[in-house]
Formats: C-alpha cells, structure tokens, sequence
C-alpha cells in the first residue's frame, strides 16, 4: 500500500511541475535550441551529373578527348574498360568546351521547353504525350559520402533483358541478366594532402530485392532489401582527385552488347542518346581533421 501511494505522489509532482523541454528565453527570441546537423569530419562532397547528347557526335566522341587526361587510369584498367566499351578520363578545373556547352547550353530554347510553357489545357494530345516523355538533358545530385561508406551511381532504367558479352583477359563470354539495372559502386578514401581517392566499379543488379543480411563498415549486421548483383573487379577505376577535378565516364562508338553500351546508352523520346556520367571533387575534409586522426 505505501508502494501505490508513493508512485502516486511522484505522479502528481511530475504533473504539477510539468516537463520544461525548451528554454524559453531562446523560444521567445525566435531561435531554435536544436543545434545544426553537421557533416562529418572525415566525410568528401561529391556533385554526380548525367548528361544526355546525340548519339556520335563528333565533339563529344572524338575532340573532347584532346583534352582529357585518360593516363590517371593504370594501363592494365584502361584496356579492360576499352574491351568492355568505356572510356575514361580525369579533368582538371577547366571543362573541355564540348562538356561545358553541355551544363550551360545557350541560344533559343529547345522545343520541349518552348511545349513546357503552355499550360495543359492548350496543348494538343502530341503535345501532352510529348511533354510526358520529355526527360531533362542534365541532372546534378550533390553526395556526402565518409571514408569507406558505400553509394551507388544510377546508371541506367531497368533492362527487362540484359544480354551482356564481357570481355576479360582477351576471352569472350556472356550471359542474360533479367529485370537488370547498370550501377557504380561508389567509395572515397579522402587523403592528407587535400585529395581524395575516388573508386567506382561497374555492377549490374538484377531479379527481384530479397530481404538479406549486410553490413556496412561497423560490421554490424543488417537486413534489406537487395537485388542479386554481378561486379565487375577487373574494371574498377580507382583515381586521385583535387577539388574542383572530376572523372568522366561515357562509353565506346558501337560498344555493341558491352557493358559500357548499358551504362551509356539511354533510348529517350528523342531518339538513341549517349550519356556522360561526371563525378566531380567538390569539398574535402580540412588537414586538421587527419591531424587530429593521428593523435589517437
């Protein structure tokens, strides 16, 4: 009896006093008590484009490259990416012109965005049909990505039907992948002289996501939802970048049935089109920031 009677004392005190969870000189001055989110200190700022353009274009296929520094790639990477239909390449702080023409495009606006300034209701039926088909030529997305955590770079829809042919030391295979979608792994491991090894190896997921067991770099084991996937080791590109550099990636003319056809290769309302994917170097962890790291 004592017990009730003194769980119910302490009640009435929590009751009467109230729970004061905001300080209420910061309430009434209009700030916010919550303290900003803060990135990590050992996290690298990443701006992935995908950019569409005509499919051979010769400024794009052929002249950008005077320009483009493929060497940053090992040798032995490049020729297994050229076998399997990419090409690869670092660029500095300036954009070769043909890229930059691409992220600011000038002159009289496209016809799509001439169709997107009427309102629904004066559109024809091609018209509306259009609109909904029309994909845009650029997108940006910013990544905040830590030391040995894991992204993943979109690129490609999903292929019903994959039928892929890979080639690896000189030998020809292949093999069907259903309901397959193109993806770069994505890990960064930022350097104490302002640099960031950034490495992407070309996967292809597919079938249906089953619950499974994972784990990140805390080891500690998680379910989700996963596709089965195929990881292509022998092309995983592994480059050093400053900030402001950025590695480009488009495929091969006539890459045919290889992968780089599936990654670069998108069928637009347009038209067949290829595509750059640019991942750029935008913000790196301060010095101190591994000064700090070696005290430990």
């Amino acid at each position: 009896m004592r017990t009730i009677l003194l769980l119910w004392f302490l009640l009435w005190i929590v009751l009467a006093g109230g729970c004061r969870l905001l300080d209420r000189a910061e309430t009434a001055q209009g700030r916010s008590p919550l303290q900003p989110a803060r990135s990590s200190p050992d996290s690298v700022a990443l701006e992935i484009v995908w950019v569409r353009f005509p499919m051979d274009d010769p400024q794009l296929c052929d002249a950008m490259w005077q320009e483009i520094d493929e060497t940053q790639v090992p040798p032995a990477v490049r020729r297994e990416l050229a076998n399997n239909g990419f090409r690869v390449g670092v660029v500095g702080g300036t954009l070769p012109d043909a890229i930059a023409q691409l992220l600011t495009p000038s002159g009289t606006p496209p016809d799509d965005e001439a169709v997107a300034e009427k309102s629904t209701a004066e559109m024809d039926t091609d018209e509306r049909q259009n609109a909904l088909l029309a994909e845009p030529t650029v997108r940006r997305r910013v990544l905040q990505l830590r030391r040995g955590r894991r992204a993943e770079i979109q690129a490609s829809d999903v292929y019903p039907s994959l039928p892929l042919l890979v080639c690896e030391d000189r030998e020809l295979g292949g093999r069907t992948y259903r309901d397959a979608q193109a993806m770069f792994g994505l890990r960064v491991d930022p350097q104490p002289d302002q640099t960031a090894v950034v490495e992407l190896t070309p996967e292809v997921h597919y079938g249906s996501a089953r619950l499974r067991w994972t784990s990140e770099e805390d080891h500690i084991l998680r379910q989700a939802p996963l596709r089965d996937r195929e990881i292509f080791t022998q092309l995983r590109i592994s480059a050093p970048l400053a900030p402001g550099e950025m590695l480009v990636l488009t495929s091969l003319p006539e890459a045919g049935s290889r992968l780089g056809h599936y990654f670069h290769t998108v069928d637009a309302a347009d038209g067949r089109q290829q595509k750059l994917i640019l991942v750029r170097l935008a913000q790196v962890p301060p010095t101190h920031t591994f000064d700090a790291a070696d005290d430990f």
